[in-house]
């Protein structure tokens, strides 16, 4: 009786150490989980705003598009339609900038440089005849094509 009795601490002891072992690998499962959740949050997040930047991006556009063809048949761009188009440019830079904050410094850089590029499109180009206009946005589709780019990237990593 008295090795039984001898035993029990080391079994006690033994269940203990499992019983250890078993929180501890829950603890960390439990974490990895959370950082999985917390990474596909953040890339939901990301991905939604690559889809809303590249909607201002066409609305930018649109607009202005429609402000030089009535430019163009001699009817001036009316002030609402300007602003309008230039608080869609801003729009495009807030969500550039949030993108940009994932971003290296080069990233950024070619994100303000094409929110710039835009604003400055946005404000002159309803005067311009229809070659150069169409050119002007042409090396902006260019910057913006870098943009999508990294939005596609992004969309086929699994973060995990």
């Amino acid at each position: 009786m008295a090795s039984t009795h001898a035993a029990l601490p080391a079994v006690s002891l033994c269940l203990a150490g499992l019983s250890l072992g078993v929180a501890a690998y829950q603890s960390y499962s439990h974490g990895r989980s959370l950082e999985i959740v917390q990474r596909n949050v953040i890339r939901a997040e990301y991905l939604r705003t690559c889809r809303e930047i590249i909607d201002a991006y066409f609305q930018i556009k649109m607009r202005a598009y429609a402000m030089n063809e009535a430019s163009n048949t001699l009817r001036p761009a009316d002030a609402a339609s300007q602003r309008e188009a230039e608080a869609v440019v801003f729009k495009f830079g807030a969500l550039g900038t949030f993108l940009a904050n994932f971003r290296d410094d080069t990233v950024r850089e070619r994100y303000t440089q094409l929110s710039w590029k835009l604003l400055a499109l946005v404000r002159e180009t309803y005067k311009m005849p229809r070659p150069d206009f169409d050119k002007a946005y042409g090396e902006a589709d260019g910057l913006f094509d870098d943009m999508n780019q990294d939005c596609a990237r992004t969309a086929r990593l699994s973060f995990l």
